[in-house]
């Protein structure tokens, strides 16, 4: 397994742990930690799909990424 396989792996791996602790309101989706998993996993599964040539995915993470990004900027503390 090289390094873009393990930045992909550890990126669904934080995006599904995030989206779990969603799921079981353990945090809600506005929370800054639920924001911060979604703006890490979705950076690296974009490099990973950046770097496999998905381009469709590459996209998709970006605006992921973007969108994150700016609601992390938005919210005061």
């Amino acid at each position: 397994m090289d390094l873009i396989e393990i930045v992909g792996w550890c990126g669904a791996a934080l995006l599904l742990l995030g989206f779990s602790l969603n799921v079981f309101h353990v945090i809600t989706a506005k929370s800054r930690l639920y924001l911060m998993l979604n703006l890490i996993s979705s950076a690296m599964l974009l490099y990973n799909a950046y770097m496999n040539g998905i381009f469709p995915f590459v996209v998709v993470n970006s605006v992921w990424v973007l969108f994150s990004g700016y609601q992390l900027i938005r919210r005061p503390g």
